[in-house]
């Protein structure tokens, strides 16, 4: 991955920041909504990403590592996978069973993540349309 994108992205980032604190229409707590939105979204990330790890506990892991009794969930060999991002974790049998990990923490994931993407928009939207409010 290149450095271009990440700095793009961080650009944009901030300009919609400034364009969301600078939007005289919205009340405080949209404005806000951004900074108590992202570390709990952040939280639940790691919960997703750490959701499938038998590293601390093997004999209590959500995937068992010995195939379990026949038709009971899956048969053969049970790998745990995480993907960052759409974030999910789930175990995946040999025979392409799959149980979801963590479906709670994927769907608080994503309200977080809209309460902190529609606001950024807004105020994208905002230093876009009238880019003289960031200069005050």
């Amino acid at each position: 991955m290149t450095l271009l994108p990440v700095f793009l992205g961080l650009v944009v980032a901030l300009v919609a920041l400034r364009g969301l604190l600078a939007h005289p229409l919205l009340p405080l707590w949209v404005r806000t909504a951004v900074f108590w939105a992202v570390p709990p979204g952040v939280v639940t990330w790691l919960v997703i990403m750490t959701a499938d790890d038998a590293f601390l506990f093997p004999e209590t892991a959500p995937c068992p590592r010995e195939p379990m009794s026949k038709g009971v969930l899956g048969d053969g060999e049970v790998w745990g996978v995480s993907t960052p991002f759409p974030p999910r974790a789930y175990c995946l049998w040999e025979d392409g069973t799959v149980y979801d990990l963590a479906p709670g923490a994927e769907f608080l994931f994503w309200v977080f993540f809209a309460l902190t993407v529609v606001p950024l928009a807004a105020g994208l939207w905002h230093a876009l349309r009238d880019p003289r409010t960031l200069l005050r």
